[in-house]
């Protein structure tokens, strides 16, 4: 008899498996850009799987564009729209907007991330305005502007050093 958590445990185990086939079905094609390069998450506890899960989810986005306001794959990618559906395809809802996003879930230190937090920057005015998906080896992806497709990079950038506000988890 399926019930709603064996529907969400056998949605992650098909999004897994898709994910490793995806990733291996490229795997013969050369990656010349370091900064696209992406640490496997490393799963240390059974604690971290779902965020292992919401990596894998938004690492199958990998060049898609951005789009202001854009919600999914087929119209595209802002920062928050990522998160928020790399945490849908999870089971886990938050909110949509970035300010909303940072507002609400756990405080984490950033001594303490796992792979699935959300990172937020302050890249333009007063406040919160940016949002990515913490992979693990101080590496996230995200959606970073009109200019770019959905990427990784590395909070080793001064960059997004200087504008790093903190980070939350919503699983």
């Amino acid at each position: 008899m399926l019930n709603y958590r064996n529907v969400q445990i056998a949605k992650r185990i098909v999004l897994s498996c898709l994910a490793l086939f995806m990733v291996t079905a490229c795997s013969t094609v050369p990656n010349n850009r370091p900064e696209t390069m992406v640490a496997s998450p490393q799963v240390n506890n059974p604690n971290e799987t779902l965020g292992g899960l919401i990596v894998q989810a938004a690492k199958s986005q990998m060049g898609i564009p951005y789009k202001f306001g854009g919600n999914s794959p087929s119209e595209g990618f802002d920062c928050s729209g990522l998160a928020r559906y790399s945490h849908l395809i999870n089971g886990i809802s938050i909110p949509r907007r970035t300010r909303e996003q940072f507002k609400q879930g756990k405080h984490i230190n950033r001594t303490e991330l796992n792979s699935g937090d959300l990172l937020f920057f302050r890249t333009m005015g007063q406040s919160v305005s940016h949002v990515g998906i913490y992979i693990g080896s101080e590496l996230f992806i995200h959606a970073p502007n009109s200019r770019k497709n959905v990427e990784t990079e590395t909070l080793a950038n001064p960059y997004y050093q200087k504008r790093y506000l903190g980070a939350r988890r919503y699983w």
